[in-house]
């Protein structure tokens, strides 16, 4: 599947804002994609009924909306299952691309090599360090979460954020079934501690994996250093998403927060932060709408005069 994302587009340099190219279009014609945590989600993660239906109504009347989110299907749902998307969803930071209501995946990029995982163990192992790490079962579709123990405060939090998380197992060593690969992993600590971990993985895998490194926007101190498959990234699969759909990218509009919603902001139409963003995405942004915890996607999106 990695193929398909190879040359699709062209690299860009710096961007040039577009929405002067789209602003005269029918809110109908556009696609609009949005982040969840700290973006359409509130900060304790959730998503009201009332919001719920006002998106469904939305839906109804003709928005084209689905969402592009770091969780993995079996997190996402349960959150979003009265939402009606019809539209197939970005998930795993862009691993999968997947039909919402039957969780089906329409798209898959590419796993990481059982080479990498095994010289991150090595380095990490040592140091006290324990990863998070997800894994994905071709036959039946089934996902987990494996984990040794949560060895610091930051771990901790996010492993009590995943309490009742049918994914999670917890495990004495690492190893993977045949029918098993390597969606990504997680590594939490301080940043005096990851630092050096994204600096050597950095360098000794630069053509296999894509790493984002940020602090915990929920555990202030606490970083995240995250991998995926290089190819593994929601640009690659927003732009895959436009041409299965049939729309120029102009015609892409995101809304997100964090630091791995910066490769969909540089290639969409138009790209939209809420007020909660870090910086980062706040500079790479086209306007800056309200926060996460005021609904401010939703509000944006009803103000198109939908219905």
């Amino acid at each position: 599947m990695v193929n398909l994302f190879k040359n699709m587009f062209p690299k860009k340099g710096r961007r040039v804002p577009s929405y002067l190219s789209w602003t005269d279009a029918d809110p109908k014609d556009l696609l609009y994609i949005s982040d969840l945590d700290g973006t359409l989600l509130s900060s304790s993660g959730s998503l009201s009924t009332d919001s719920i239906q006002r998106l469904n109504h939305l839906i109804d009347c003709g928005l084209k909306f689905t969402i592009a989110t770091a969780r993995n299907y079996d997190s996402a749902h349960p959150i979003l299952k009265g939402l009606n998307l019809k539209i197939p969803a970005i998930l795993f930071n862009g691993v999968y691309l997947t039909e919402f209501k039957s969780g089906q995946n329409v798209f898959l990029a590419d796993f990481i090599t059982q080479e990498v995982v095994q010289e991150m163990l090595k380095l990490v192992t040592p140091m006290g360090l324990h990863p998070f790490i997800y894994s994905y079962f071709s036959n039946g579709e089934k996902h987990r979460v494996y984990y040794r123990q949560a060895a610091n405060p930051g771990a901790e939090a996010y492993l009590a954020s995943l309490d009742g998380d049918k994914r999670l197992r917890k495990v004495d060593d690492f190893k993977f079934s045949d029918e098993e690969k390597v969606s990504g992993f997680l590594l939490i600590d301080k940043k005096k501690v990851l630092k050096p971990i994204h600096q050597k993985l950095k360098k000794k895998f630069p053509l296999e994996i894509s790493l984002y490194f940020a602090e915990d926007v929920s555990r202030k101190g606490y970083y995240w250093l995250q991998a995926y498959h290089r190819e593994a990234n929601k640009a690659n699969m927003v732009k895959l998403l436009a041409q299965y759909l049939k729309l120029p990218m102009k015609n892409v509009v995101v809304f997100g927060d964090y630091i791995n919603d910066l490769g969909m902001f540089n290639i969409a139409g138009r790209a939209i932060a809420v007020s909660n963003a870090i910086p980062e995405v706040k500079r790479a942004a086209h306007e800056i709408i309200g926060s996460n915890n005021n609904g401010s996607v939703i509000d944006y999106l009803e103000s198109l005069g939908f219905g």
